[in-house]
């Protein structure tokens, strides 16, 4: 595997995004973030605190194992956003990291993450608003996948391809 640092010259790989997207969401899970049918999930540290940004087909979610100023209060763990809501998602590249701005009816937040993970971030988002809003039984349908998924009952592959003709 190529070295993918902090001054190499080389864009990380499909695969090796697929592998880091992986050790995030599985890090979510683990620290009782709900990721079950989530297209995508960004982890940040912001003031010794996690942060994650899931992506869900209908919402976004930011949640904080802990608390954190800013738009998640001091007692709330978790901020959802309808993704009908969500007027604009920008991405502004820096050095080592990123940052996903995102602009909806309650305001902009910034989601600082790794390039990799950033860019997989804003295009998810950005192919959501373009498709539209999921009805209620896509989500349903998308949700019964995703608990089949963590059954052991669809591979990795049958989810992605079931939950890409939904999509």
């Amino acid at each position: 595997m190529p070295h993918v640092g902090w001054f190499s010259r080389t864009a990380p790989t499909a695969a090796e995004v697929e592998a880091k997207a992986a050790q995030i969401r599985a890090k979510a899970d683990r620290a009782g973030v709900d990721v079950l049918g989530a297209l995508a999930v960004g982890h940040s540290l912001v003031a010794g605190t996690n942060l994650y940004l899931v992506v869900h087909p209908e919402r976004l979610d930011l949640v904080s194992t802990g608390q954190v100023g800013g738009l998640i209060g001091a007692e709330a763990g978790r901020e959802s956003i309808p993704l009908t809501d969500v007027s604009r998602v920008g991405f502004r590249p820096g050095l080592l990291r990123c940052t996903v701005e995102i602009t909806w009816s309650g305001g902009t937040f910034d989601f600082s993450a790794d390039r990799a993970i950033g860019a997989l971030l804003a295009e998810t988002i950005q192919s959501r608003l373009e498709a539209g809003p999921v009805s209620d039984a896509d989500a349903t349908l998308l949700r019964h996948l995703a608990d089949l998924h963590a059954a052991g009952v669809l591979t990795d592959e049958e989810y992605a391809a079931k939950k890409a003709g939904l999509l």
